[in-house]
């Protein structure tokens, strides 16, 4: 049986910029889950002497938006409105991000070792504080203004 690779999401960690320089990265706090979602524009490529029958296609503009979400804490300086993502929400301007895995898998043996950090850059189109019985949870978008690299840092 071949054994399975990957990891678990114990020890990730969604990354905001302070925008200083040098830049520091700090994690969005209580952070309970963050997706990278990528897709591109399909363009019609048929042409009158397509012979299979089947429309032809190619890739076009790309887009990528990662969404996450948490408990949500207004003291805690990496939500706040003075330096968190309220902040970076209200001013609406480009922002560094890092998704990093690299003390993924509760820092465990399945952590990935050459590529675990994914460096953007993007805005915070979208930004909800929910109220429920249970934990005030937010939910936010970061549109990606680059194409997302992966790397060692």
């Amino acid at each position: 049986m071949t054994a399975t690779t990957g990891f678990t999401g114990i020890g990730a960690a969604l990354k905001l910029g302070d925008a200083a320089s040098p830049e520091t990265f700090n994690p969005i706090g209580n952070t309970t889950s963050f997706s990278i979602e990528q897709q591109a524009d399909q363009v019609d490529a048929t042409h009158l002497l397509s012979t299979s029958g089947f429309r032809e296609y190619k890739q076009g503009f790309k887009a990528a938006t990662v969404s996450f979400e948490g408990h949500f804490d207004p003291d805690n300086t990496s939500q706040d409105p003075s330096t968190g993502v309220m902040k970076a929400f209200a001013d609406g301007t480009s922002r560094n991000f890092k998704a990093d895995f690299s003390n993924a898998d509760n820092g465990g043996a399945g952590k990935p070792a050459t590529n675990p950090v994914c460096s953007f850059g993007g805005v915070i189109t979208q930004l909800t504080i929910n109220t429920q019985e249970g934990m005030v949870t937010y939910q936010g978008q970061i549109s990606l203004s680059s194409a997302p690299t992966w790397g060692a840092t």
